[in-house]
């Protein structure tokens, strides 16, 4: 059973401070590069990036480090009263106002709230992407130092009357938010703060029996579940170590999308790329898009979008030859006939699956390994900035996808699978320094 819970969290006290939340708020740490990193801090003296992911010195020492002086922060604006605690147990509602990377204005609801922790093997909370031990030793070294945590892991619960929404819509939805922002790609958020015992009810209620997708944070949710083991190591009982933080959106809110993350490939002989279109032709259909490269994006953007019920299909751009290719997979059931005793067929039919098996590892020799250790192989969620960096020469080759689909990664997820990283993007990431969680207060 799941157990879905309020709490009183800690929030900004942005009447005291004078700020906006645009000023105190951050993207998620892990698309923060350390140019924007320098803006946020520039900002606000309190903006959450100080602690989320504080900069580094040549002088750190293990007594002073980034993690240390983030506690050392946090301390410090709790007693100046910077940052506040709620006074009763509640869950904060978000609703999200944005145009998504294909164009389409959306609003995308959901809900902060506590979620008891429980093992994967449970059957109650599933991942759906596999991990780096980097990111998670870093979390783990700022909740140990903090005591806090800082940001949601995002998941997606399955609810189709979407009840806890329709209850809160019905008492609540013609009030103003308590905080709201619009950042500068156009992004509004805003925050409802709520205790209202029907509300609260209708969470617990409704959401005990139903099991969780983590769409995004994943290292934040193995990160608590390894916090909360350190605790009972120590001989603590029950207490916040036991939840983790969360942002809840229902499978069925019409504002939910997903987009997908582009690959660019660095670092491989001349040769290989040289021959890649070639080779390609053994296992694809490969249709040259377009003679003028200025129209190479729109170009391959129309063939994917052409595709979009399709399995199998990308889109390849190699800047050497100012040429942009489609790619169509000739037999729509090898990747069934290929499907061994390590993963579903239902994995072998994820395109992001047969990019990182067909192409990436049989015909360019990049391993899981090579992956995994971010060798020959980055990633880009913006379209224009992809073929930007492509034609600046900064990769040999840009291969690019449709969207996973919502049923496929569900599938993938509950039937205990991971899918390669960077396989879905839930767009947009929920800021982080809306609210935060105390993890060394026994009282929820």
């Amino acid at each position: 059973m799941a157990i879905v819970t309020p709490f009183r969290g800690w929030r900004y006290d942005l009447a005291r401070t004078g700020e906006s939340l645009l000023e105190v708020t951050a993207p998620p740490y892990d698309v923060i590069g350390k140019s924007f990193q320098e803006e946020l801090y520039k900002m606000s003296p309190h903006n959450v990036v100080r602690v989320d992911l504080g900069q580094t010195s040549p002088d750190d020492t293990d007594a002073d480090n980034r993690y240390t002086r983030a506690a050392g922060l946090l301390a410090e604006w709790k007693q100046a009263q910077i940052l506040r605690r709620d006074h009763e147990p509640g869950i904060t509602v978000v609703k999200e106002s944005y145009v998504g990377p294909d164009g389409q204005a959306r609003d995308r609801r959901g809900f902060l709230a506590l979620l008891k922790l429980t093992d994967f093997s449970e059957g109650i909370v599933f991942p759906h992407e596999a991990t780096l031990s980097g990111p998670k030793n870093d979390r783990y070294r700022l909740m140990t130092e903090t005591r806090m945590s800082l940001s949601p892991v995002f998941m997606l619960y399955s609810l189709p009357d979407d009840a806890v929404m329709s209850t809160w819509e019905s008492r609540h939805g013609d009030t103003p938010p308590a905080a709201s922002m619009t950042d500068p790609v156009g992004t509004t958020t805003a925050v409802w703060p709520t205790s209202d015992p029907h509300v609260i009810t209708a969470v617990r209620e409704h959401l005990e029996n139903v099991r969780f997708l983590i769409a995004d944070g994943h290292h934040r949710y193995e990160t608590a579940l390894r916090y909360q083991a350190s605790q009972h190591e120590l001989g603590c009982g029950e207490g916040p170590w036991d939840y983790v933080l969360v942002y809840l959106c229902n499978m069925e809110d019409p504002g939910l999308a997903i987009f997908a993350t582009h690959r660019m490939i660095r670092g491989l002989p001349s040769g290989l790329i040289d021959r890649l279109p070639d080779a390609l032709r053994v296992s694809f259909y490969v249709e040259e898009l377009t003679e003028d490269p200025t129209l190479a994006p729109e170009a391959v953007r129309h063939f994917l979008s052409a595709h979009s019920d399709e399995g199998g299909a990308f889109g390849l751009y190699l800047p050497a030859r100012k040429a942009a290719y489609g790619l169509t997979l000739k037999d729509k059931y090898a990747p069934e006939s290929s499907a061994d005793d390590t993963h579903s067929v239902a994995y072998h039919h994820l395109d992001v699956a047969i990019l990182h098996n067909v192409i990436l590892n049989d015909l360019l020799y990049i391993t899981p390994d090579d992956v995994a250790a971010g060798s020959h192989i980055t990633f880009s969620r913006n379209w224009g900035r992809a073929f930007e960096r492509l034609d600046r020469g900064e990769a040999q080759a840009g291969f690019f996808m449709n969207p996973v689909k919502l049923p496929q990664v569900t599938e993938v997820a509950m039937g205990g699978e991971r899918m390669p990283q960077k396989s879905t993007y839930f767009y947009p990431k929920l800021p982080t320094g809306l609210i935060f969680f105390d993890l060394a207060d026994c009282e929820l």
